[in-house]
């Protein structure tokens, strides 16, 4: 018996998955209005990401630079790329916990799956990174260092990256759900994992100092050099790195599962 009520489970969480990327409508549209409610009344909107973000790696590109005798012209794009990519992987960690929290009102006045609120999620925390990246394109042309190839050759990485994010926001909304304290937890747990991977210091650093394996190992240094790695340097990252992505999302896509098949069901009670 209890198998049977599991296998229905699991029939009942995969229909409920493939129909909420069919409504794409619904969870596009809401997380686009997440964004405008985000901007409303903001005299310059979505540009305050570029301000702020052309402040923080005009000051930290500068200081590292020098200090680790980095030519900028090729240090500023990549410690942008590190930056940006960081900051949509690290929502899809700490801001998945308020997911289905953010979404109270409609998941108990709607009928709608609640894998659309993780779809919303993922299209609402996009904009940063969007925009970062219209920096990073920007400063490249600028600086003459653009290579188009290269943009093309970032678009699988690019594709892994949001299946990865997805994997992660649906992991950390069921659990943020249950477990109101855990998104504290990972904000600090985050913050030694952003000193541990090449953003801000480079790889070739630690590597000179032997401590490869402090990033060789690290899932978000893989997610984040499949996208920068070709943007950069006009050619695909090291295949180690796609392998390294493939089977992390595999991993996680397996947690997203079961977690997804434990709690969907109790979610609306533990709101």
């Amino acid at each position: 018996m209890k198998h049977s009520y599991s296998s229905a489970d699991k029939s009942r969480l995969l229909r409920d998955v493939i129909r909420s990327l069919l409504l794409h409508r619904v969870w596009f549209f809401i997380g686009m209005q997440d964004i405008k409610r985000r901007y409303r009344r903001s005299f310059i909107g979505p540009l305050w990401i570029l301000l702020n973000l052309g402040m923080y790696v005009g000051a930290i590109g500068f200081v590292y630079g020098v200090m680790f005798g980095q030519d900028l012209k090729a240090f500023l794009p990549y410690l942008m790329l590190g930056f940006v990519t960081w900051g949509v992987i690290s929502a899809s960690v700490v801001d998945a916990g308020s997911v289905f929290l953010s979404a109270e009102g409609y998941i108990k006045q709607f009928s709608y799956p609640k894998q659309i609120y993780i779809l919303r999620s993922v299209v609402s925390t996009s904009m940063s990174f969007v925009m970062g990246l219209l920096a990073v394109a920007v400063l490249q042309v600028f600086m003459g260092t653009v290579q188009v190839s290269g943009w093309i050759l970032a678009i699988p990485g690019l594709v892994l990256l949001y299946i990865a994010l997805l994997g992660h926001t649906a992991i950390f909304a069921y659990l943020g759900t249950a477990f109101r304290d855990l998104p504290h937890a990972l904000a600090g747990v985050l913050q030694v994992v952003f000193y541990l991977t090449p953003i801000v210091v480079p790889a070739s650093v630690l590597e000179n100092h032997g401590l490869q394996l402090v990033y060789l190992l690290n899932p978000i240094y893989h997610l984040i050099e499949v996208v920068r790695d070709p943007i950069l340097t006009g050619g695909l990252a090291p295949l180690s790195s796609y392998s390294f992505v493939f089977g992390y999302i595999l991993l996680v896509y397996c947690v997203a599962w079961y977690v997804a098949w434990r709690l969907d069901k109790k979610v609306v009670f533990l709101l």
